[in-house]
């Protein structure tokens, strides 16, 4: 109750521009996107240590296929 909703006029004039800047190295261009899929294979190599931790399983490496989680479940190498 103390404040007001912000509206149209409360924001300041703002002017978005792109700006290209080449990557020195390689091809001249730049990634994208990998970053937010950096964390997940380990986020799921860690999730199938814990669900198989009951069974002394305590590494496993990517990738994490069918056939090794199926040969880590039944403890064949």
């Amino acid at each position: 109750m103390d404040y007001t909703m912000p509206r149209a006029d409360n924001v300041p004039h703002m002017i978005v521009e792109t700006e290209v800047t080449p990557c020195a190295h390689g091809l001249g261009v730049k990634g994208c996107g990998e970053a937010g899929a950096i964390a997940a294979p380990p986020a799921v190599i860690h999730a199938i240590l814990d669900a198989l931790k009951e069974k002394g399983v305590t590494e496993f490496d990517m990738p994490a296929t069918p056939n090794k989680v199926w040969n880590a479940i039944n403890n064949k190498s």
